[in-house]
């Protein structure tokens, strides 16, 4: 990452703002990733909203802002966002009542909310996930559990181990800037390529992931 783009990173970990979405406002707390100005996440938003249908359950995994959960929001899909934060936790529950769209919004690490004990695992239609990409250690570094995803992608590979006993079909966004593109993408194991575009220079790709539930003992 350039020195600009520390020094942006660090101004941005320190400050509330309101970023425009389109024609919308969308409120980004600090330590909280700005998903227009990282390009994953507002560009993720759009295509799962392409793509989503009215009544479809559907999970925002490392929703950040909401963003991604928003849009879905917007076609009528009925959208549980979660983070493990509980800034971004606050920070999409205030966007959906700054845009008035009903999200259930819940703190969790990964699916573990919705598997008790001695239940069923709660099922959706559909995850999306705009996974940490970058190799190494998240601790201690600004964004570090929306950015870095461990030393051998363990946050990815915990990801493709834990969704299929709550989702048959994942879908996972990586960029080709900065870290190691070709790990994350391994880490990811089978997936297809559902498309891939440069948006402002940056090559972003969506990956389509399917899975089974575990079988009942």
């Amino acid at each position: 990452m350039s020195l600009g783009g520390r020094r942006w990173l660090l101004w941005q970990a320190r400050r509330a703002y309101v970023r425009a979405w389109g024609d919308l406002p969308l409120l980004v707390l600090p330590g909280v990733l700005d998903p227009v100005a990282t390009k994953v996440g507002a560009w993720l938003a759009g295509e799962a909203a392409a793509h989503a249908r009215p009544g479809e359950r559907w999970v925002d995994m490392g929703c950040g802002t909401g963003v991604v959960g928003l849009a879905l929001a917007e076609v009528g899909a009925v959208v549980t966002a979660v983070d493990i934060d509980p800034v971004c936790v606050r920070n999409a529950r205030a966007n959906a009542a700054l845009l008035g769209r009903a999200i259930e919004v819940v703190e969790s690490d990964l699916f573990t909310a919705f598997a008790p004990p001695d239940q069923p695992p709660r099922r959706f239609d559909r995850v999306v996930y705009n996974v940490p990409f970058w190799p190494g250690d998240p601790a201690g570094r600004p964004f570090g559990r929306a950015m870095y995803a461990g030393r051998d992608y363990e946050a990815i590979r915990a990801f493709v181990a834990a969704f299929p006993a709550h989702s048959d079909e994942a879908w996972v966004v990586l960029s080709e800037f900065g870290g190691d593109f070709a790990g994350a993408r391994a880490a990811l194991g089978p997936a297809r390529l559902v498309t891939r575009a440069r948006v402002r220079g940056e090559w972003l790709s969506l990956f389509e992931l399917r899975g089974e539930a575990p079988s009942p003992r």
